[in-house]
């Protein structure tokens, strides 16, 4: 395994140091040149599954920002080959969930392992490593106010007393690349984030990110959205409601069918089109508006815009199966009972959906991952106050599941 690391590194490291002297040294770099050429060439002798197992082992930096620029078969693989980057990521970096923990003292940010993570597949558990958020900037003062789609892109901001204007950061904790973003009007603040991933046919990522701040009156919300192609906030018209007392209770924006979604205090779903840069709302389905209240959910199933309705003695979850914001209809896919669950834990509530079965829900103490097709379930704890600092609040968790993106 070392030695696969170290011809790698070596590779890689070579090719580009040789192409770097090359334009600062001219033809003095030739005979470097021509050494790194026998190296490459006699990494095309080693056999396929040879270079697999080296790749497989390499970090997402190296392998995004190095290797996938030694050759064209390389590149089709890191870049193509989704069941290459499935593997990588389930070996690379631990899935799991990110979570703002406050102290007495500080806030930070802290990560847990999911017990469903497919460790077991791998030839060491050592070898995966658990995400952190330390390779950012003034990292002991880091806040997560928005994320993408399986925790791939996380909007971060960092303030402390000695900087009390605040930071924004758009990172990657897979690969551990972040970029320093323009700040919003951040004088509204309680703001919901949405951040929207579009796909590019370019190796660069394109993102847009929508912030809604609640008005001084407290009705609407004012309205920015950033956009990664020409790296600028835009505010656009204010959201006002038809009906006065609409708000939006909380959560991260979900992406779905070209729009970022979120649930009102009504029987509704607003959605935001990113392109047209325009909004609307639809209502959800008379069944569903008859159902009891209870703790409600939108989350992302499978690239469908789901519902998730949670009581003290069951679970549904509804999924949109058309686009239609005029004549919306909803079909329900699970309805579990979950009375064993809720009796034997305090303050058990759904948050998000882990796969397309898999219903993600926390507790006081734990996290589980509900089983809607099996009527299973895991759990895993959360993090315990130590002696020394004591938790008096443990936030929403925001999963992280491994991807191939850039940023």
């Amino acid at each position: 395994m070392e030695f696969f690391r170290w011809l790698l590194q070596r590779v890689t490291d070579n090719i580009l140091s040789s192409r770097f002297i090359e334009l600062k040294k001219g033809s003095s770099t030739i005979v470097e040149y021509e050494v790194c050429e026998i190296v490459a060439k006699e990494m095309q002798n080693l056999p396929c599954d040879v270079i697999y197992e080296i790749l497989i082992r390499a970090s997402f930096g190296t392998l995004l920002r190095q290797s996938q620029w030694v050759c064209k078969d390389w590149q089709k693989l890191i870049t193509c080959d989704p069941k290459f980057q499935q593997s990588h990521s389930k070996r690379a970096v631990s899935s799991g969930h990110f979570f703002q923990v406050k102290t007495f003292t500080r806030t930070f940010v802290s990560f847990v392992r999911s017990n469903n993570d497919n460790e077991g597949q791998c030839n060491s558990v050592q070898e995966v490593q658990s995400p952190s958020l330390d390779f950012l900037p003034t990292a002991k003062s880091i806040t997560i106010v928005g994320s993408s789609l399986h925790g791939s892109l996380l909007c971060c901001v960092t303030k402390s007393r000695n900087t009390p204007i605040p930071s924004y950061y758009m990172c990657k904790p897979a690969s551990r690349e972040w970029r320093k973003i323009p700040n919003p009007k951040t004088r509204f603040e309680n703001s919901l984030i949405g951040i929207a991933v579009e796909k590019s046919s370019c190796p660069i990522l394109h993102y847009k990110i929508l912030r809604l701040s609640n008005s001084k009156t407290g009705f609407g919300y004012h309205c920015q959205l950033f956009n990664s192609e020409n790296w600028a906030w835009k505010t656009l018209p204010f959201v006002q409601f038809k009906r006065d007392i609409t708000f939006i209770p909380g959560g991260d924006g979900i992406w779905v069918n070209g729009g970022l979604h979120w649930l009102t205090n009504y029987d509704e779903v607003f959605v935001f089109d990113t392109d047209r840069e325009t909004w609307t709302t639809f209502e959800l389905s008379p069944e569903m508006k008859n159902i009891s209240r209870s703790n409600r959910v939108a989350v992302n199933c499978d690239g469908e815009l789901g519902v998730i309705y949670d009581t003290h003695e069951w679970m549904e979850l509804w999924i949109l199966e058309n686009n239609s914001t005029t004549v919306p209809t909803w079909r329900r896919k699970y309805r579990n009972d979950t009375r064993s669950l809720h009796q034997s834990m305090e303050h058990l509530c759904a948050h998000h959906m882990w796969s397309n079965n898999t219903v993600i829900m926390k507790s006081m103490n734990e996290l589980v991952a509900f089983d809607c097709e099996k009527n299973t379930y895991t759990i895993t704890k959360l993090p315990m106050p130590t002696y020394e600092e004591v938790v008096i609040n443990l936030g929403a968790p925001y999963a992280f599941q491994p991807q191939f993106c850039y940023l």
